[in-house]
């Protein structure tokens, strides 16, 4: 997880960005020139198919950093989109500061914090793509971001699960079912 001390470094230097629901951070085949911690709102990241459905690849909420990464580092286009889902603020820092800063030893070693939390982020979800059925997911999921289901709807975090809308909804109701 990013440290609070992480998250308030980057709020403190980064500007502040403010995205109305529906607007890009970022779009497919588009550099992204910024990375950035969310002060409030919500974004998701998606793929679209060749048959032009949505995937969803990452949901950002309060306190999460948000960038295509790969696009960030590298410069070349993004392979997905980020969108918000409603009026969102970020604090960011743009590709020229952020090489300013890694000239800072304590600036390198919190970008470092960063780069390393995103990777496990990405191994984690891989991992639970591959090995969980979709009911652990699901748990995993909402154990993890306890506010996910108050940021974003059904549809969003069926997609981020790999599940249909309606498998989501019936794992939430044989939860409630079960626990009575």
């Amino acid at each position: 997880m990013i440290t609070e001390e992480i998250l308030n470094k980057i709020k403190l230097i980064g500007e502040k960005m403010l995205i109305r629901k529906n607007d890009f951070f970022v779009k497919e085949n588009f550099i992204c020139d910024h990375i950035g911690v969310v002060e409030s709102g919500s974004l998701y990241s998606y793929f679209e198919d060749s048959d032009c459905k949505i995937i969803v690849n990452e949901l950002y909420a309060k306190d999460c950093i948000v960038t295509s990464y790969r696009s960030f580092l590298t410069e070349i286009p993004s392979p997905a989109s980020i969108k918000a889902y409603a009026d969102t603020v970020i604090h960011v820092i743009s590709r020229e500061k952020y090489n300013e800063l890694i000239m800072d030893k304590q600036w390198l070693e919190l970008f470092k914090s960063i780069s390393d939390q995103l990777f496990i982020n990405k191994c984690f979800k891989e991992t639970s793509l591959i090995k969980l059925n979709a009911k652990d997911r699901y748990l995993e999921l909402i154990s993890v971001r306890k506010n996910i289901e108050q940021d974003f709807p059904q549809h969003l975090i069926a997609s981020y699960l790999k599940i249909r809308p309606e498998t989501l909804s019936r794992l939430k109701s044989l939860d409630i079912r079960q626990d009575k």
